[in-house]
């Protein structure tokens, strides 16, 4: 019960993360929230963690909360301001990572301690690395595009879940496709592609509310907001 809590912290900070971003920068904000969520997934993915018997990272909820942004941040400003925060994304996270391969790089001193550590944090190889950010962009596109494709037609909370959703399988597809396949078994290739999606499946259902407060707080006056169903175009 105690990763539950944890769980539940990490979800609290991420939700808390955006909303303050957007409350208080606005449309920047989106992109700072952004860029913090990713790198900081960067760091948790390598952390393994048991719930209810699942084998998970401690990056789903965080990482998750990145689809939460481009919903918000295509409902409100449109498709192509979706795929510039897709790129933003991929941004911090190529920087975050070449520049910590260049950290690594240094000759460590007779009293470094950090080397090690920072070394297993930084030790990506060019497969998962090309995996990890070829599943990035195409499930960031596919997710604004579906967001986009159903907006006007559909009410706020079923095509951001709609969107966020089959962003995320297609992620894990593509990922655990490049990363895995053929050097693991197919058993065991299917099972990481089953529990992280399932995971990740139920932990989207509760940050639809963060969608509605984020639109709200970047239209003006609240006009558009729609809480009901879809108002306009």
């Amino acid at each position: 019960m105690y990763n539950v809590f944890v769980l539940g912290l990490e979800y609290i900070l991420s939700a808390l993360i955006i909303l303050l971003a957007l409350r208080f920068m606005k449309k920047e904000g989106a992109y700072v929230a952004l860029s913090t969520l990713i790198i900081a997934s960067n760091l948790g993915v390598a952390k393994l963690f048991n719930l209810f018997g699942m084998e998970v990272t401690a990056a789903n909820m965080s990482m998750g909360m990145a689809f939460v942004i481009y919903s918000i941040i295509t409902e409100v400003y449109g498709k192509e301001e979706g795929r510039k925060a897709v790129w933003v994304g991929f941004f911090a996270q190529f920087a975050f990572v070449l520049l910590g391969l260049v950290y690594t790089s240094y000759s460590p001193s007779s009293n470094d301690f950090a080397q090690s550590y920072l070394s297993q944090v930084f030790a990506v190889t060019p497969r998962i690395a090309f995996a990890s950010w070829t599943a990035f962009i195409l499930s960031g596109y596919t997710a604004v595009w579906i967001h986009h494709a159903l907006k006007g037609r559909t009410k706020l909370w079923l095509r951001n879940n709609a969107a966020t959703k089959l962003g995320q399988i297609l992620d894990n597809f593509i990922f655990v496709t490049i990363a895995f396949l053929g050097l693991v078994d197919l058993k065991t290739y299917i099972q990481i592609f089953l529990t992280t999606t399932v995971v990740e499946f139920f932990l989207d259902y509760i940050d639809t509310w963060v969608v509605y407060v984020g639109v709200k707080f970047l239209r003006d006056d609240g006009e558009n907001f729609e809480l009901f169903g879809p108002k306009s175009a």
